[in-house]
């Protein structure tokens, strides 16, 4: 079995001392939140804050995506962007709108504020387009398990979507069929 990624939520599917979920304020973020947004992100998965600032202005600057901020009690706990990306020309993932990636606090995981995260940019993209696309990381099982419980389906499997080499080698492309009505 491989090591866990420090870079995900530790996989803990039940556990016996699981803390309360958080109440958090979700929005879009604004250019003000960027520099805190670059910290937390420094600092969960490394790097230096300053090229995750630039990266992330160039996010909520996107005319066809956006960056999306989880709150408690005004400090930024998590973030996460939500983008239209085309069809890849190596690995041939469908153009559409993904959920590309999800940041929270290592001190606020596991408390609900990736599924408010990934809640709220699933409604946006609703009223974009009839599907959601993801790619996540064979190894990131907790990021796995909340995208099936919201309505995700595993499409392909790969070394590769839309540009993004997965450690391991091996990540899922998944879907979120519109709802039935």
């Amino acid at each position: 079995m491989a090591e866990p990624d420090s870079r995900f939520a530790a996989y803990v599917p039940s556990p016996v001392d699981r803390q309360a979920p958080a109440t958090a304020e979700v929005a879009k973020a604004t250019e003000d939140d960027v520099p805190a947004l670059a910290v937390l992100q420094s600092r969960a998965r490394g790097g230096s804050a300053r090229d995750w600032e630039n990266r992330i202005r160039r996010a909520c600057g996107s005319e066809r995506g956006m960056v999306v901020t989880a709150k408690v009690s005004g400090e930024a706990v998590g973030y996460a962007n939500v983008a239209f990306l085309p069809e890849h020309p190596v690995d041939h993932a469908p153009a559409g709108y993904y959920l590309t990636g999800v940041t929270v606090a290592p001190t606020w995981r596991r408390r609900g504020i990736a599924r408010l995260l990934t809640l709220w940019r699933m409604g946006w993209v609703r009223e974009q387009d009839a599907a959601i696309w993801c790619v996540i990381s064979a190894r990131n099982r907790a990021s796995l398990d909340l995208h099936r419980e919201l309505g995700f389906d595993h499409v392909l499997i790969g070394a590769s979507f839309q540009g993004v080499e997965f450690t391991g080698g091996e990540g899922w492309l998944l879907r979120a069929a519109p709802p039935r009505q």
